[in-house]
């Protein structure tokens, strides 16, 4: 999305409100799909000869899914956002963002803006039970008996063997 700078580029200290709405692709995080929806810029721009910087805040609903149960998860998400845009961006300075006349491209600076605060992991609730390892039932929907009277089969169950038997090695 190309947003019009003209007026900060003309004037430099003064400052003009932005208000944009924004939509981004799909991104994969993880090998996890990530889903960003209604995304809502508010801020300010200030031109400072050759330069632009936008600050403000993005709100977006999120869409991804649990690391637990793989249920889909939906959580709202504010972000502050600061952004330095150039006319003669530097190779060596990823933080600069080029301006193109007198538009700037803000779509790079708000993907990484939303990526970097993404959580670690996305968890549908606080106390999620996750699937169950040996059948795959969710067991936040199924009470499942799996691993109850017994030790579940473990592929390093055969070295555990090797460290508990008398032989010298």
């Amino acid at each position: 999305m190309l947003l019009d700078i003209s007026n900060a580029l003309r004037n430099p200290g003064q400052t003009y409100p932005v208000a944009a709405q924004v939509e981004l692709e799909p991104v994969e995080v993880l090998g996890d799909t990530i889903r960003f929806e209604d995304i809502s810029l508010k801020g300010t721009m200030v031109g400072a000869g050759e330069t632009v910087t936008i600050e403000g805040e993005l709100s977006t609903k999120v869409h991804a899914h649990c690391a637990l149960c793989l249920e889909e998860v939906t959580s709202d998400m504010t972000v502050q956002v600061s952004g330095i845009f150039s006319r003669q961006p530097q190779a060596d300075d990823p933080d600069l963002y080029p301006i193109e006349g007198s538009k700037a491209e803000i779509l790079d600076m708000i993907r990484d803006a939303l990526l970097l605060e993404l959580p670690m992991q996305f968890l549908c609730k606080e106390d999620c039970a996750g699937l169950c390892p040996v059948c795959g039932a969710n067991r936040n929907q199924v009470a499942c008996t799996c691993q109850e009277g017994g030790e579940r089969q473990n592929p390093f169950t055969a070295l555990k063997q090797l460290l508990t038997e008398d032989e010298e090695v």
